[in-house]
């Protein structure tokens, strides 16, 4: 069924206000950057290569970068940062290290895949990424493209793709320290340090984050504990995380180099309950090793062919305990270690104005899972996956009008154990799927662009879904792939004092799939239909060149069509707030700067059978921040930041509580 879009006045009233204050700007200019002013970190350094990279200009669909300064000097992690964006929310269990999933669009977490430097961290057993777990110490910059993915990417995900960059090997010697902590137990401490010789260069990079999170919120009996009294302190949710990183480079050549990515990550968290029970006590314990070595050429047939080679190896180890039986059904001890080896090669071929290109992309994933406290035996899981893609790219010669079109074909063989009546058995399954995208974007005037795009995007079935975890999920070997069409329309103008940017998407999977439970609690995923369709607005304005105005405002209704799951069936998709609005002041003053930042959020639903609404959500948070250089080596920063400043109380996603007011202090000396 189609549905009209409705938008709230209150958007709309937003949108003719920020368009009015954009018109009375002032001079258009034709090449407006809007970028804020950053330390000079050239990532990927050198000629772009057109097998393996693209510039936030080229893309023919809307694309949010948050560059290192808006991160560098803060105690946050990955989900703290992509918060803000528009069109983006992150549904997390509590502060700082505590599980976090993405939603973009109204996305599940699965539906959104996230890279660095091009290696894919979506977990092919669960499909979701924990973005509570990624620091930023040796990250460059990030890009979310809600919409389609540039088609460089092998893999493209139904809910939009997050691209982290790390940091190049390169440049200058350069030692950075930075020490930090705030309220809730929270403290950061990180080191890094890069250089090199002639052709070789290096960077290697240490960060401890770590927190109690034990705040205090007020105790309700319906969901928490009616045995706390009136108000309670959160148990049992704290985080330590230690991450070793190291980057090499070698440049073969003015046109060839090689560098290998180095990740070594040891996090230990308590799995806290909404009930906050006193005899929790379940752990998880992760460690997380990954290496990528990557060959780049942009020579070869004197620049008309680039190359891109990356072989990919990681092993996540998991320990989850649970002897008491109060998280999930019953007790558990279970250890998981996911092993993968992969490799993506990616060819581009330049001629005048066109680019075309193909990309190869094979893994190889094994799970090996074993519970002390069950008698039946372990069980394996193993996926095999090869992705091909071919795309074209054009751009005119002034580069007014630019297209890009990509075919992906997937091909997944799944070879795993469950426990059946007597003993094990074992499940083959090979499946084949076909998805495409096609997009334009064209400079109508010298201020202002115009885009669209549309795409049949897939998403594999996790292992998980597909086959079940023992005492958790039941398996469901028939499950489909989900299959979403995505539609994007939008226009972004800007001159030399902001820009205002205006997007209209349209998502239709079909099928989807998601998770349903019976009276125990055990669950099955299945498929059924869903739509999302909405609006973003977002502009940025400089009234005055020591103030900044920057502002969002998304709007959606989403459908689950589900004729068979009748508490489901025409409901909006729960865990998604469907109206958001977001606006930053910002101020500078010599070595300061000061910025105040307000959110609202309405429209959640915590159940599939919109029952349960949740309360509408208004934060608003500050930071300080001086910044001083002695001298061209040597430079100071010092960041003061109060998070939901009102100390206002409330149920995120799961209804898990929030922190209230909080405060954190972060210090950074350039050596």
């Amino acid at each position: 069924m189609i549905r009209t879009l409705s938008v709230p006045g209150r958007a709309l009233a937003a949108g003719w206000l920020l368009a009015g204050l954009w018109a009375g700007a002032g001079e258009v200019l034709a090449d407006e950057s809007d970028t804020a002013e950053l330390d000079p970190i050239e990532v990927g350094a050198g000629p772009l290569n057109a097998a393996d990279s693209t510039e936030a200009s080229q893309r023919t669909g809307a694309v949010r970068t948050i560059e290192r300064e808006a991160f560098a000097n803060r105690i946050t992690d990955l989900a703290g940062v992509l918060g803000g964006e528009t069109g983006v929310q992150i549904r997390r269990t509590g502060g700082l290290g505590s599980p976090a999933a993405i939603s973009i669009r109204g996305s599940s977490s699965k539906q959104v895949q996230v890279y660095l430097d091009g290696m894919l961290l979506n977990d092919p057993v669960t499909g979701g990424v924990d973005l509570g777990l990624f620091s930023l110490e040796s990250i460059a910059r990030i890009r979310t493209y809600p919409g389609n993915p540039p088609a460089r990417f092998a893999q493209a995900g139904v809910g939009g793709l997050v691209a982290l960059t790390s940091l190049p090997a390169g440049g200058d010697s350069l030692t950075r320290a930075t020490l930090g902590g705030g309220s809730f137990g929270a403290r950061r401490a990180g080191l890094f340090h890069s250089g090199g010789h002639e052709d070789f260069s290096y960077w290697l990079a240490y960060d401890h984050q770590r927190a109690d999170n034990d705040f205090t919120y007020a105790n309700r009996d319906a969901w928490f504990n009616p045995n706390d009294g009136a108000t309670t302190t959160r148990r049992n949710a704290e985080f330590d995380q230690n991450a070793i990183s190291s980057k090499l480079g070698y440049r073969l050549d003015g046109e060839r180099r090689v560098d290998a990515l180095l990740q070594w990550r040891d996090s230990e968290r308590g799995v806290p309950t909404i009930q906050n029970f006193r005899d929790n006590r379940a752990r998880l314990d992760t460690l997380d090793r990954r290496a990528q070595l990557h060959y780049q050429d942009i020579g070869t047939f004197d620049g008309r062919l680039h190359q891109s080679h990356r072989l990919v190896w990681s092993e996540i180890e998991e320990q989850y305990r649970d002897e008491a039986g109060r998280v999930g059904v019953g007790r558990q001890n279970v250890g998981t270690d996911t092993r993968e080896l992969g490799g993506n090669s990616s060819l581009g071929w330049l001629i005048g104005g066109h680019t075309l290109g193909l990309t190869v992309d094979v893994s190889h994933t094994e799970q090996s899972q074993d519970d002390a406290l069950d008698a039946d035996p372990g069980l394996m899981r193993e996926r095999v996956q090869l992705v091909t893609a071919l795309r074209h790219e054009w751009s005119s010669a002034g580069g007014a009008i630019a297209t890009e079109a990509a075919v992906r074909r997937y091909d997944v063989f799944d070879e795993t154990e469950t426990i059946a009546a007597g003993g094990k058995r074992r499940n083959d399954t090979n499946t084949d799927h076909l998805g495409w995208q096609l997009g334009g974007r064209v400079a109508a005037t010298s201020w202002l662009g115009l885009y669209a795009n549309l795409a049949r995007h897939i998403r594999i079935p996790a292992l998980l879904e597909r086959f079940g975890q023992r005492g958790l999920f039941v398996g469901n070997p028939g499950l489909q792939a989900e299959e979403g069409v995505n539609a994007e329309i939008g226009a972004r103008a800007s001159h030399d004092r902001g820009h205002i940017e205006l997007t209209g998407f349209r998502r239709d999977l079909d099928p989807a799939i998601v998770a349903v439970y019976n009276a125990r609690g055990v669950g099955r995923f299945v498929n059924i239909a869903a739509e999302v369709v909405g609006l973003e607005l977002e502009a940025s304005y400089r009234p005055l060149d020591f103030w900044t105005l920057t502002a969002s405002v998304s709007t959606q209704e989403s459908e689950n069509d589900a004729p068979r799951i009748a508490d489901r069936d025409g409901k909006q998709l729960p865990g998604v707030y469907h109206d958001s609005a977001r606006l930053t002041s910002a101020w500078t003053a010599g070595e300061f700067r000061l910025a105040l930042d307000y959110r609202y959020d309405s429209g959640l639903f915590y159940d599939a059978a919109n029952l349960l609404p949740a309360d509408d959500r208004r934060t608003l948070g500050a930071t300080l921040s001086w910044e001083r250089q002695w001298r061209s080596d040597r430079r100071t920063g010092l960041t003061l930041e109060i998070r939901n400043a009102t100390d206002e109380l409330y149920q995120d996603f799961s209804r898990f509580p929030s922190p209230g007011r909080s405060y954190f202090m972060t210090l950074t000396q350039r050596f």
